[in-house]
């Protein structure tokens, strides 16, 4: 039997062995590697679920660009940007272009049966990325839009809906005024109710076509509040935003076009979201640490319940590094195993969250109603690599203790 097979043997027959008062310590090191594994992964799936699903809900909401006049006053003032073909068609050659659509914005208050509430009116043309809207839809169906017969259809949020008590098919009534024109009315048919799960960012968006919102600011058909562009992915949207915010100060001119990233529009959104990354690294680093601390109290018990067996396995001439391997290759088996469990676990808990949302949250502190988890397999497999050979590094330290042990020593009193 060669020595490499004699180290494996030995490390099998030591983390098997419950004879010893090391076999407890044994079964709770490998349950606090379970449990510490289980906690990483929940952790690190929660903030990537919840990076993923606002950053989703956020573009599905807007877009990952935003041009629009600099001379923007407000959503009741409104400068409108004069279209600019050879723009359109110059960007959508830029690497990570998926699509432009042009919009319309106008504020004003909404009336039904009494009750009355401040919203913000936004057209949008044919071309516009309606998957976000037509997923989250609950009631009804998507306006029509750039249909040959300018439609009056009125797409609505469900907490719109409610404070109203507005339902599919009904006619609301909208009152807007500017500084520069009187006030006026004009009605609307809601076709449908959607609910994106951010209550405090949907109440008072309103979606309907282009021409109406043209039509109460007095614009010409070649005349918008702005552009909204969506990249093909959002990790590549920040270099495009780049590339067009260039393009869009020459296409400008006098008028001076505003470009925007999503993360401009939401900065607080955006830091509350890189708040977590740390929260992520602390527990993970905590988890490590209290998994550390619970392998070198078992191989500290394990090494020193068997001195006399290191202090034989010395005096028939094994060398130290050999010993050291023995206690390192126990210690592998151990972390193994709870490495195994705490898979198990923490993917079963993900799981079930998932499929069911059991877990929920106040819509209002978190935009979302449930808590999110993401299965980032780059992130899983870092923990399930990365983690045990940290662990089994640091383990080192303390298996080099079984250098110090003297064969004449330990078999003196045999």
């Amino acid at each position: 039997m060669t020595k490499e097979r004699v180290d494996l043997f030995l490390a099998r027959r030591i983390s098997s062995d419950k004879g010893h008062r090391s076999g407890a310590m044994i079964g709770i090191a490998r349950i606090s590697v379970a449990i510490c594994v289980a906690v990483m992964l929940v952790a690190v799936a929660v903030i990537v679920g919840f990076k993923h699903e606002l950053r989703a809900k956020l573009t599905g909401m807007d877009s990952h660009i935003t041009i629009n006049s600099v001379r923007q006053s407000s959503n009741a003032q409104v400068e409108p940007l004069v279209r600019n073909a050879d723009f359109e068609e110059r960007i959508s050659t830029f690497p990570g272009f998926r699509l432009l659509s042009t919009f319309a914005t106008h504020s004003g208050i909404v009336r039904f049966g009494g009750q009355m509430q401040g919203v913000h009116l936004r057209g949008v043309d044919q071309a516009y990325d309606s998957l976000f809207l037509a997923a989250n839809l609950t009631d009804g169906t998507l306006p029509r839009v750039g249909t040959a017969e300018r439609k009056k259809d009125l797409l609505i949020s469900a907490t719109l809906a409610g404070k109203l008590d507005v339902k599919v098919g009904d006619k609301v009534e909208f009152i807007f005024s500017s500084p520069s024109s009187p006030v006026r009315r004009d009605s609307y048919r809601v076709c449908g109710i959607y609910s994106s799960g951010m209550a405090s960012l949907e109440e008072g968006l309103t979606i309907t076509d282009i021409r109406n919102v043209q039509r109460l600011l007095g614009w010409e058909e070649n005349q918008v509040t702005g552009y909204k562009i969506m990249a093909e992915e959002f990790e590549g949207s920040y270099e495009l935003c780049e590339l067009i915010r260039a393009e869009a100060y020459l296409a400008g001119g006098a008028q001076m076009w505003r470009t925007a990233h999503l993360y401009d529009n939401y900065p607080q959104i955006f830091d509350w979201l890189s708040t977590h990354d740390i929260n992520g690294l602390v527990i993970i680093v905590i988890m490590v640490i209290v998994a550390l601390l619970n392998m070198m109290t078992a191989l500290l018990i394990i090494v020193f319940e068997r001195i006399r067996m290191i202090g034989t396995l010395k005096a028939l001439g094994m060398r130290n590094s050999v010993v050291q391997r023995v206690f390192l290759w126990c210690s592998l088996r151990v972390i193994l195993s709870g490495l195994l469990w705490g898979n198990l676990l923490g993917g079963g808990l993900l799981l079930i969250q998932h499929l069911t949302g059991a877990i929920r949250l106040d819509p209002e502190a978190y935009l979302i109603s449930e808590v999110p988890v993401a299965f980032d397999w780059l992130w899983w497999g870092a923990i399930d690599i990365v983690i045990p050979l940290v662990i089994l590094g640091l383990l080192t330290i303390p298996v080099a203790i079984t250098s110090r042990i003297k064969p004449d020593q330990t078999l003196k009193y045999q």
